[in-house]
């Protein structure tokens, strides 16, 4: 369709857009609709399709192809939607764009690339089609053509057209200042001089557990020293308050250490009684001892009690039900075309939020979350 354009549809800026309609029409048959379709648009617009029969008739056989297209790529989203039309043309342009910049930075121009500029141009001016295009897509679109000029007037002239490449200022070196040792800020972030925490004290250092000024002594003892084992130290006993199950045994809301019930003993004949009491002042240090036999000290102390190992008591708790879990989980589409369904609507939400559109952006991505079962 580009060599056979009528003379006066030559004065119409759309020599470009049938060029690049007989370039794609192969390759990339949505771009080529497009820009036939703004052929179209341009020659309707104006009026032109009946300044002569010439015009009458190219303008005719153009929209007899768009028809062909548009019934043979029926279910194209990119051809029978405008928005996703608008959403593919908008990436094509850029994809284009960002081609020929690259070059461009990395000095490797040459006449593909001010080609490609042109393309580039041809693509983001079609972006018209759908509204006036954004200040982003002006600015490349004028950006495009002045490179594609700028390179095709230095190889006509000879010329490397990557002399006039624009210069890339580089990014200044900052240099590292070293940091003071002596900086109390330094200091503080290396670690040095930081108060201490809980956690640099080992438990048995700590003083504010409730059983350590009520400790008994047994130094005057030893037949009760032998049989309370294991002994229990203060790095043996967790910091942390025991259970309501664990504190049933627990008489007077005191601490006492673990002990056996020493079934397999039937006395304990080594065991002395505590002194009358004369009225004289007991020592600080001296051992407190409950006036009574040890055999009732035994059978009457409430540690004894069963209580003592309170996890035997608690049955384990059951594993969770995978069959519970499995039916839980939400049951999402995963065919071939609810996720072609989802990417298409995906892809008009990102459409529309690159125009600030956001109620038809969340409207977009709402059908394709239901394209997928979600709700």
């Amino acid at each position: 369709m580009t060599s056979n354009i009528p003379a006066k549809l030559k004065a119409v800026d759309i020599t470009r857009f049938a060029q690049r309609a007989a370039q794609l029409e192969k390759v990339k048959p949505v771009a080529a609709y497009w820009c036939e379709f703004h052929i179209v648009n341009q020659i309707l617009n104006k009026g032109l399709h009946t300044a002569d029969d010439e015009c009458m008739a190219y303008t005719t056989t153009l929209m007899d192809k768009l028809e062909h297209t548009k019934t043979r790529e029926a279910n194209n989203d990119a051809i029978i939607d405008d928005l996703a039309a608008q959403a593919y043309m908008e990436q094509f342009a850029l994809e284009t764009f960002q081609r020929a910049d690259n070059a461009v930075r990395a000095n490797k121009a040459s006449a593909q690339t001010a080609d490609t500029f042109r393309a580039a141009a041809t693509f983001l001016d079609l972006l018209s089609t759908w509204g006036a295009p954004s200040e982003e897509f002006l600015s490349k679109s004028k950006y495009a053509k002045y490179h594609a000029l700028r390179i095709a007037k230095a190889l006509k002239a000879g010329e490397d057209p990557n002399l006039s490449n624009p210069k890339q200022e580089p990014t200044p070196k900052t240099e590292e200042v070293p940091l003071d040792p002596n900086d109390p800020d330094v200091q503080k972030i290396n670690g040095i001089s930081r108060p201490p925490y809980v956690e640099d004290y080992p438990e048995h250092r700590q003083s504010s557990s409730p059983f350590s000024e009520t400790r008994i002594s047994t130094a005057a003892t030893p037949s009760i020293q032998n049989a309370r084992s294991p002994n229990v130290t203060m790095g043996d006993v967790s910091p942390l308050e025991q259970s309501p199950i664990e504190r049933q045994g627990l008489g007077g809301g005191e601490y006492f250490p673990q002990v056996p019930t020493f079934t397999s003993e039937s006395s304990a004949p080594g065991l002395p009684t505590a002194p009358p009491d004369d009225g004289t002042a007991a020592s600080p240090t001296a051992p407190v001892f409950i006036d009574q036999p040890p055999q009732n000290f035994y059978q009457t102390s409430p540690i004894s009690q069963p209580a003592i190992f309170p996890q035997s008591n608690i049955p384990p708790a059951p594993a969770p039900s995978t069959q519970t879990n499995t039916n839980r989980l939400p049951l999402y589409r995963t065919d071939d075309e609810a996720i072609l369904m989802a990417q298409k609507h995906a892809k008009w939400a990102i459409s529309a939020l690159n125009f600030e559109d956001v109620e038809t952006a969340v409207k977009e991505l709402r059908i394709a979350l239901q394209s997928l079962g979600a709700r």
